[in-house]
Protein backbone atom coordinates (compact mmCIF):
# COMPACT_ATOMS: atom_id res chain seq x y z
CA UNK A 1 0.00 0.00 0.00
CA UNK A 2 2.47 2.59 -1.21
CA UNK A 3 0.33 4.87 -3.37
CA UNK A 4 -0.52 7.56 -0.86
CA UNK A 5 -0.98 10.49 -3.28
CA UNK A 6 -4.74 10.22 -3.85
CA UNK A 7 -5.67 9.54 -0.26
CA UNK A 8 -7.41 12.00 2.04
CA UNK A 9 -7.03 10.06 5.25
CA UNK A 10 -8.08 12.94 7.49
CA UNK A 11 -11.58 12.82 5.96
CA UNK A 12 -12.29 9.13 6.53
CA UNK A 13 -10.78 9.34 10.00
CA UNK A 14 -13.00 12.30 10.93
CA UNK A 15 -16.16 10.93 9.28
CA UNK A 16 -15.55 7.31 10.26
CA UNK A 17 -14.86 7.85 13.94
CA UNK A 18 -17.64 10.44 14.23
CA UNK A 19 -19.93 7.77 12.79
CA UNK A 20 -18.50 5.11 15.11
CA UNK A 21 -19.53 7.10 18.19
CA UNK A 22 -23.18 7.48 17.14
CA UNK A 23 -24.58 3.98 17.92
CA UNK A 24 -22.77 3.78 21.28
CA UNK A 25 -24.00 7.17 22.49
CA UNK A 26 -27.48 6.46 21.18
CA UNK A 27 -27.58 3.20 23.15
CA UNK A 28 -25.93 4.37 26.36
CA UNK A 29 -27.25 7.92 26.73
CA UNK A 30 -30.18 8.73 24.45
CA UNK A 31 -32.05 5.42 24.66
CA UNK A 32 -32.49 5.39 28.47
CA UNK A 33 -33.90 8.93 28.41
CA UNK A 34 -36.19 8.10 25.49
CA UNK A 35 -37.58 5.07 27.28
CA UNK A 36 -37.94 7.03 30.53
CA UNK A 37 -39.86 9.75 28.65
CA UNK A 38 -42.25 7.01 27.55
CA UNK A 39 -42.77 5.88 31.17
CA UNK A 40 -40.92 2.59 30.77
CA UNK A 41 -39.76 1.17 34.13
CA UNK A 42 -36.13 1.44 35.21
CA UNK A 43 -35.97 -2.36 35.33
CA UNK A 44 -36.76 -2.76 31.64
CA UNK A 45 -34.57 0.18 30.63
CA UNK A 46 -31.38 -1.02 32.30
CA UNK A 47 -31.96 -4.61 31.24
CA UNK A 48 -32.33 -3.61 27.59
CA UNK A 49 -29.33 -1.26 27.54
CA UNK A 50 -27.24 -3.80 29.44
CA UNK A 51 -28.11 -6.57 26.99
CA UNK A 52 -27.33 -4.38 23.98
CA UNK A 53 -24.03 -3.29 25.51
CA UNK A 54 -22.98 -6.88 26.13
CA UNK A 55 -23.68 -7.73 22.48
CA UNK A 56 -21.22 -5.04 21.42
CA UNK A 57 -18.76 -5.77 24.20
CA UNK A 58 -18.13 -9.38 23.19
CA UNK A 59 -17.11 -8.33 19.67
CA UNK A 60 -13.66 -9.83 20.23
CA UNK A 61 -15.34 -13.25 20.01
CA UNK A 62 -16.54 -12.75 16.46
CA UNK A 63 -13.68 -10.51 15.31
CA UNK A 64 -12.00 -13.45 13.49
CA UNK A 65 -15.25 -14.01 11.58
CA UNK A 66 -15.73 -10.34 10.71
CA UNK A 67 -12.30 -9.96 9.13
CA UNK A 68 -12.98 -12.93 6.83
CA UNK A 69 -16.03 -11.28 5.28
CA UNK A 70 -14.04 -8.97 3.02
CA UNK A 71 -11.66 -6.06 3.00
CA UNK A 72 -11.92 -3.65 5.94
CA UNK A 73 -13.01 -0.81 3.65
CA UNK A 74 -15.85 -2.87 2.23
CA UNK A 75 -16.96 -3.90 5.71
CA UNK A 76 -16.86 -0.27 6.89
CA UNK A 77 -18.93 0.93 3.94
CA UNK A 78 -21.44 -1.91 4.20
CA UNK A 79 -21.98 -1.68 7.94
CA UNK A 80 -22.31 2.10 7.77
CA UNK A 81 -24.99 1.82 5.08
CA UNK A 82 -26.89 -0.77 7.13
CA UNK A 83 -26.59 1.35 10.29
CA UNK A 84 -28.04 4.36 8.45
CA UNK A 85 -30.89 2.13 7.25
CA UNK A 86 -31.44 0.90 10.83
CA UNK A 87 -31.61 4.47 12.11
CA UNK A 88 -34.13 5.24 9.39
CA UNK A 89 -36.24 2.30 10.49
CA UNK A 90 -36.04 3.48 14.09
CA UNK A 91 -37.33 6.86 12.95
CA UNK A 92 -40.31 5.23 11.26
CA UNK A 93 -41.25 2.87 14.09
CA UNK A 94 -40.55 5.25 17.00
CA UNK A 95 -44.09 6.71 17.16
CA UNK A 96 -45.58 3.23 17.71
CA UNK A 97 -42.61 1.28 19.08
CA UNK A 98 -43.21 1.83 22.78
CA UNK A 99 -46.63 0.18 22.61
CA UNK A 100 -45.30 -2.64 20.39
CA UNK A 101 -41.62 -2.86 21.41
CA UNK A 102 -40.61 -5.93 19.43
CA UNK A 103 -39.71 -3.97 16.32
CA UNK A 104 -37.74 -1.49 18.42
CA UNK A 105 -35.78 -4.21 20.20
CA UNK A 106 -35.12 -6.08 16.96
CA UNK A 107 -33.71 -2.99 15.26
CA UNK A 108 -31.58 -2.14 18.30
CA UNK A 109 -30.14 -5.67 18.40
CA UNK A 110 -29.28 -5.46 14.69
CA UNK A 111 -27.76 -2.03 15.27
CA UNK A 112 -25.57 -3.45 18.04
CA UNK A 113 -24.21 -6.24 15.86
CA UNK A 114 -23.61 -3.85 12.96
CA UNK A 115 -21.82 -1.31 15.13
CA UNK A 116 -19.57 -4.04 16.55
CA UNK A 117 -18.62 -5.12 13.02
CA UNK A 118 -18.02 -1.51 12.03
CA UNK A 119 -15.77 -0.93 15.06
CA UNK A 120 -13.64 -3.98 14.30
CA UNK A 121 -13.17 -3.05 10.64
CA UNK A 122 -12.55 0.68 11.13
CA UNK A 123 -10.15 0.24 14.05
CA UNK A 124 -8.28 -2.45 12.16
CA UNK A 125 -8.02 -0.38 9.01
CA UNK A 126 -6.81 2.66 10.96
CA UNK A 127 -3.98 0.62 12.48
CA UNK A 128 -3.10 -1.35 9.34
CA UNK A 129 -3.24 1.40 6.71
CA UNK A 130 -1.46 4.23 8.52
CA UNK A 131 2.16 4.49 9.55
CA UNK A 132 3.11 5.42 13.11
CA UNK A 133 3.71 9.05 12.17
CA UNK A 134 0.36 9.26 10.38
CA UNK A 135 -1.49 7.71 13.30
CA UNK A 136 0.17 10.15 15.68
CA UNK A 137 -0.72 13.09 13.46
CA UNK A 138 -4.35 12.03 13.16
CA UNK A 139 -4.85 10.86 16.77
CA UNK A 140 -6.12 14.26 17.90
CA UNK A 141 -8.59 14.42 15.02
CA UNK A 142 -9.79 10.89 15.83
CA UNK A 143 -10.41 11.81 19.46
CA UNK A 144 -12.16 15.06 18.57
CA UNK A 145 -14.39 13.35 15.99
CA UNK A 146 -15.31 10.57 18.41
CA UNK A 147 -16.14 12.98 21.22
CA UNK A 148 -18.19 15.17 18.88
CA UNK A 149 -20.20 12.16 17.72
CA UNK A 150 -20.79 11.11 21.33
CA UNK A 151 -21.99 14.59 22.29
CA UNK A 152 -24.33 14.76 19.31
CA UNK A 153 -25.87 11.29 19.66
CA UNK A 154 -26.13 11.55 23.44
CA UNK A 155 -26.91 15.00 24.88
CA UNK A 156 -27.56 16.37 21.39
CA UNK A 157 -30.40 13.99 20.58
CA UNK A 158 -31.80 14.38 24.10
CA UNK A 159 -31.87 18.17 23.61
CA UNK A 160 -33.54 17.88 20.18
CA UNK A 161 -36.21 15.55 21.58
CA UNK A 162 -36.82 17.98 24.43
CA UNK A 163 -37.16 20.88 22.00
CA UNK A 164 -39.62 18.89 19.90
CA UNK A 165 -41.64 17.89 22.97
CA UNK A 166 -41.95 21.55 23.96
CA UNK A 167 -43.61 22.15 20.59
CA UNK A 168 -46.45 19.88 21.66
CA UNK A 169 -45.33 16.51 20.29
CA UNK A 170 -45.69 13.30 22.24
CA UNK A 171 -42.45 11.75 23.56
CA UNK A 172 -42.59 9.16 20.80
CA UNK A 173 -42.94 11.73 18.01
CA UNK A 174 -40.35 13.98 19.66
CA UNK A 175 -37.82 11.16 19.57
CA UNK A 176 -38.77 10.37 15.98
CA UNK A 177 -37.75 13.94 15.13
CA UNK A 178 -34.44 13.48 16.94
CA UNK A 179 -33.78 10.18 15.19
CA UNK A 180 -34.52 11.77 11.82
CA UNK A 181 -31.76 14.31 12.45
CA UNK A 182 -29.43 11.47 13.50
CA UNK A 183 -30.26 9.52 10.34
CA UNK A 184 -29.56 12.47 8.06
CA UNK A 185 -26.27 13.32 9.77
CA UNK A 186 -25.12 9.71 9.78
CA UNK A 187 -25.94 9.50 6.06
CA UNK A 188 -23.78 12.58 5.44
CA UNK A 189 -20.95 10.96 7.42
CA UNK A 190 -21.37 7.78 5.39
CA UNK A 191 -21.01 9.67 2.12
CA UNK A 192 -17.92 11.54 3.31
CA UNK A 193 -16.28 8.38 4.66
CA UNK A 194 -17.13 6.35 1.55
CA UNK A 195 -15.70 9.05 -0.72
CA UNK A 196 -12.47 9.24 1.25
CA UNK A 197 -12.06 5.47 1.48
CA UNK A 198 -12.60 5.28 -2.28
CA UNK A 199 -9.41 7.30 -2.68
CA UNK A 200 -7.38 4.75 -0.74
CA UNK A 201 -4.99 2.32 -2.39
CA UNK A 202 -5.97 -1.29 -2.95
CA UNK A 203 -5.90 -3.52 0.11
CA UNK A 204 -5.97 -7.17 1.01
CA UNK A 205 -8.41 -8.91 3.27
CA UNK A 206 -6.98 -8.98 6.78
CA UNK A 207 -6.36 -12.54 7.90
CA UNK A 208 -7.12 -13.16 11.55
CA UNK A 209 -4.07 -13.80 13.66
CA UNK A 210 -4.19 -16.73 16.03
CA UNK A 211 -4.53 -15.49 19.56
CA UNK A 212 -5.49 -18.57 21.59
CA UNK A 213 -1.89 -19.01 22.69
CA UNK A 214 -1.72 -15.33 23.64
CA UNK A 215 -4.86 -15.69 25.75
CA UNK A 216 -3.44 -18.74 27.48
CA UNK A 217 -0.31 -16.79 28.39
CA UNK A 218 -2.41 -13.92 29.68
CA UNK A 219 -4.55 -16.18 31.88
CA UNK A 220 -1.42 -17.87 33.28
CA UNK A 221 0.19 -14.54 34.15
CA UNK A 222 0.41 -14.43 37.98
CA UNK A 223 -0.85 -10.84 37.93
CA UNK A 224 -4.00 -11.68 35.97
CA UNK A 225 -6.23 -12.68 38.92
CA UNK A 226 -5.56 -9.38 40.69
CA UNK A 227 -6.20 -7.29 37.58
CA UNK A 228 -9.33 -9.31 36.87
CA UNK A 229 -10.66 -8.52 40.34
CA UNK A 230 -9.72 -4.88 39.80
CA UNK A 231 -11.69 -4.78 36.55
CA UNK A 232 -14.71 -6.40 38.16
CA UNK A 233 -14.82 -4.57 41.51
CA UNK A 234 -12.68 -1.40 41.50
CA UNK A 235 -15.43 0.79 40.06
CA UNK A 236 -18.45 -1.44 40.61
CA UNK A 237 -20.15 1.05 42.95
CA UNK A 238 -19.73 3.79 40.36
CA UNK A 239 -20.99 1.54 37.58
CA UNK A 240 -24.13 0.76 39.55
CA UNK A 241 -24.57 4.47 40.25
CA UNK A 242 -24.15 5.37 36.58
CA UNK A 243 -26.82 2.89 35.48
CA UNK A 244 -29.45 4.85 37.38
CA UNK A 245 -28.10 8.42 37.57
CA UNK A 246 -29.57 9.50 34.22
CA UNK A 247 -32.94 7.93 35.01
CA UNK A 248 -32.92 9.61 38.42
CA UNK A 249 -32.20 12.99 36.82
CA UNK A 250 -35.14 12.90 34.37
CA UNK A 251 -37.62 10.99 36.56
CA UNK A 252 -40.55 13.08 37.86
CA UNK A 253 -40.16 14.48 41.36
CA UNK A 254 -43.25 12.58 42.55
CA UNK A 255 -41.38 9.33 41.88
CA UNK A 256 -38.24 10.49 43.69
CA UNK A 257 -36.39 11.92 40.69
CA UNK A 258 -35.00 15.38 40.02
CA UNK A 259 -37.62 16.16 37.37
CA UNK A 260 -35.20 17.71 34.85
CA UNK A 261 -36.56 18.19 31.35
CA UNK A 262 -34.60 16.81 28.42
CA UNK A 263 -33.03 20.12 27.40
CA UNK A 264 -31.85 20.98 30.91
CA UNK A 265 -30.47 17.49 31.42
CA UNK A 266 -28.66 17.52 28.05
CA UNK A 267 -26.94 20.80 28.90
CA UNK A 268 -26.05 19.51 32.35
CA UNK A 269 -24.73 16.28 30.88
CA UNK A 270 -22.31 18.03 28.52
CA UNK A 271 -20.88 20.22 31.28
CA UNK A 272 -20.75 17.73 34.15
CA UNK A 273 -20.20 14.34 32.54
CA UNK A 274 -18.10 15.04 29.48
CA UNK A 275 -16.23 17.92 31.09
CA UNK A 276 -15.94 16.16 34.44
CA UNK A 277 -14.57 12.94 32.99
CA UNK A 278 -11.97 14.89 31.01
CA UNK A 279 -10.86 16.84 34.09
CA UNK A 280 -10.81 13.65 36.14
CA UNK A 281 -8.61 11.93 33.58
CA UNK A 282 -6.13 14.83 33.69
CA UNK A 283 -6.09 14.82 37.51
CA UNK A 284 -5.69 11.05 37.62
CA UNK A 285 -2.78 11.14 35.17
CA UNK A 286 -1.06 13.86 37.18
CA UNK A 287 -1.43 11.98 40.47
CA UNK A 288 -0.19 8.70 39.03
CA UNK A 289 2.76 10.35 37.31
CA UNK A 290 3.88 11.77 40.67
CA UNK A 291 3.05 8.89 43.03
CA UNK A 292 3.20 5.89 40.72
CA UNK A 293 0.37 3.54 39.82
CA UNK A 294 0.57 1.10 42.70
CA UNK A 295 0.73 3.85 45.33
CA UNK A 296 -2.26 5.60 43.73
CA UNK A 297 -4.75 2.77 43.26
CA UNK A 298 -6.04 2.60 46.83
CA UNK A 299 -6.38 6.33 47.64
CA UNK A 300 -7.89 7.06 44.23
CA UNK A 301 -10.27 4.16 44.68
CA UNK A 302 -11.46 5.57 48.00
CA UNK A 303 -11.82 9.09 46.61
CA UNK A 304 -13.72 7.75 43.60
CA UNK A 305 -16.54 6.53 45.84
CA UNK A 306 -16.91 9.46 48.26
CA UNK A 307 -19.12 11.53 45.87
CA UNK A 308 -21.74 8.77 45.93
CA UNK A 309 -22.67 10.05 49.39
CA UNK A 310 -23.51 13.42 47.84
CA UNK A 311 -25.69 11.79 45.18
CA UNK A 312 -27.51 9.79 47.87
CA UNK A 313 -28.10 13.03 49.79
CA UNK A 314 -29.44 14.65 46.64
CA UNK A 315 -31.92 11.78 46.24
CA UNK A 316 -33.37 12.64 49.65
CA UNK A 317 -33.30 16.41 49.02
CA UNK A 318 -34.43 16.67 45.42
CA UNK A 319 -35.67 20.27 45.63
CA UNK A 320 -32.32 21.75 44.62
CA UNK A 321 -31.40 24.24 41.93
CA UNK A 322 -29.34 23.24 38.93
CA UNK A 323 -26.15 24.76 40.37
CA UNK A 324 -26.24 22.33 43.31
CA UNK A 325 -27.22 19.42 41.08
CA UNK A 326 -24.54 20.26 38.53
CA UNK A 327 -21.86 20.66 41.19
CA UNK A 328 -22.57 17.25 42.73
CA UNK A 329 -22.72 15.60 39.31
CA UNK A 330 -19.48 17.27 38.24
CA UNK A 331 -17.60 16.18 41.38
CA UNK A 332 -18.88 12.63 40.92
CA UNK A 333 -17.68 12.48 37.30
CA UNK A 334 -14.30 14.02 38.11
CA UNK A 335 -13.69 11.39 40.78
CA UNK A 336 -14.84 8.62 38.45
CA UNK A 337 -12.65 9.89 35.60
CA UNK A 338 -9.59 9.82 37.84
CA UNK A 339 -10.38 6.31 39.03
CA UNK A 340 -10.91 5.01 35.51
CA UNK A 341 -7.53 6.47 34.54
CA UNK A 342 -5.90 4.33 37.23
CA UNK A 343 -7.80 1.24 36.11
CA UNK A 344 -6.81 1.69 32.46
CA UNK A 345 -3.15 2.09 33.37
CA UNK A 346 -3.30 -1.07 35.48
CA UNK A 347 -4.76 -2.96 32.52
CA UNK A 348 -2.06 -1.55 30.25
CA UNK A 349 0.65 -2.64 32.66
CA UNK A 350 -0.58 -6.22 32.52
CA UNK A 351 -1.02 -6.08 28.74
CA UNK A 352 2.41 -4.60 28.02
CA UNK A 353 4.86 -6.67 26.02
CA UNK A 354 4.49 -8.96 23.04
CA UNK A 355 0.92 -9.32 21.72
CA UNK A 356 -0.12 -6.29 23.78
CA UNK A 357 -3.02 -5.52 21.43
CA UNK A 358 -4.69 -8.90 21.94
CA UNK A 359 -4.02 -8.88 25.67
CA UNK A 360 -5.46 -5.40 26.14
CA UNK A 361 -8.44 -6.15 23.88
CA UNK A 362 -9.23 -9.16 26.06
CA UNK A 363 -9.03 -7.11 29.25
CA UNK A 364 -11.17 -4.40 27.66
CA UNK A 365 -13.80 -6.96 26.70
CA UNK A 366 -13.97 -8.13 30.32
CA UNK A 367 -14.23 -4.49 31.37
CA UNK A 368 -17.12 -3.85 29.00
CA UNK A 369 -18.92 -6.85 30.43
CA UNK A 370 -18.37 -5.49 33.93
CA UNK A 371 -19.92 -2.18 32.85
CA UNK A 372 -23.04 -3.55 31.18
CA UNK A 373 -23.86 -6.66 33.21
CA UNK A 374 -25.14 -4.71 36.27
CA UNK A 375 -27.83 -3.26 34.04
CA UNK A 376 -29.61 -6.60 34.30
CA UNK A 377 -30.46 -5.96 37.96
CA UNK A 378 -29.77 -2.24 38.62
CA UNK A 379 -33.13 -0.99 37.38
CA UNK A 380 -35.01 -3.64 39.34
CA UNK A 381 -33.25 -2.61 42.55
CA UNK A 382 -34.00 1.07 41.90
CA UNK A 383 -37.67 0.32 41.22
CA UNK A 384 -37.93 -1.82 44.35
CA UNK A 385 -36.05 0.33 46.88
CA UNK A 386 -36.27 3.83 45.42
CA UNK A 387 -33.46 6.06 44.21
CA UNK A 388 -32.15 7.21 47.61
CA UNK A 389 -31.93 3.69 49.05
CA UNK A 390 -30.47 2.36 45.81
CA UNK A 391 -27.62 4.88 45.90
CA UNK A 392 -26.91 3.95 49.51
CA UNK A 393 -26.86 0.27 48.51
CA UNK A 394 -24.11 0.98 45.99
CA UNK A 395 -21.89 2.00 48.91
CA UNK A 396 -22.05 -1.60 50.16
CA UNK A 397 -19.83 -2.53 47.22
CA UNK A 398 -17.10 -0.02 48.09
CA UNK A 399 -15.08 -2.42 50.35
CA UNK A 400 -14.81 -4.87 47.45
CA UNK A 401 -13.38 -2.12 45.25
CA UNK A 402 -10.85 -1.06 47.87
CA UNK A 403 -9.87 -4.69 48.51
CA UNK A 404 -9.27 -5.24 44.79
CA UNK A 405 -7.08 -2.11 44.74
CA UNK A 406 -5.02 -3.33 47.70
CA UNK A 407 -4.40 -6.67 46.04
CA UNK A 408 -3.58 -5.15 42.64
CA UNK A 409 -1.22 -2.65 44.25
CA UNK A 410 0.75 -5.54 45.70
CA UNK A 411 0.82 -7.73 42.60
CA UNK A 412 1.46 -4.96 40.06
CA UNK A 413 4.40 -3.49 41.97
CA UNK A 414 7.32 -3.21 39.61
CA UNK A 415 10.32 -5.06 40.92
CA UNK A 416 13.74 -3.94 39.74
CA UNK A 417 15.81 -7.04 39.03
CA UNK A 418 18.94 -7.32 41.10
CA UNK A 419 22.23 -7.06 39.29
CA UNK A 420 24.71 -9.79 40.08
CA UNK A 421 28.32 -8.89 40.34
Amino acid sequence: MTNLKPRIAWLWVAAGFFFQALPAALRDEALPVALKNASITDTRITQLTGFLGILVGIKIIWAPIIVRLGSPRRIVNTTQALIVASLGLLTLVAPQSFEQPYALVGILVALSFLSAGHDIALDGYYVASLHDTERSRLAGLLTAASKTGAVFAGPGLIWIAGWSAKSGNTPQHAWADALLVATLLSAASLMACSYALGREAAEDTLAPKPFVETLQKLFRDPRFPSVLLLILFYRTSEIHLGKILTLFAVAPTQTGGLGLNNQDYATLRIITAIGGLAVGGIIGSAIISRRGLTRSLVPMGICMHIPIIGIAWLATHTAQNQVVIGTLFFIEHVAYGAGVCALILAMMRLAAGPDAAVRYATLSTIGIGAVYLPGIWAGWLADKFGYANYFLLTLVLVPFGVWSAVRASRDLEEVTPSVKA
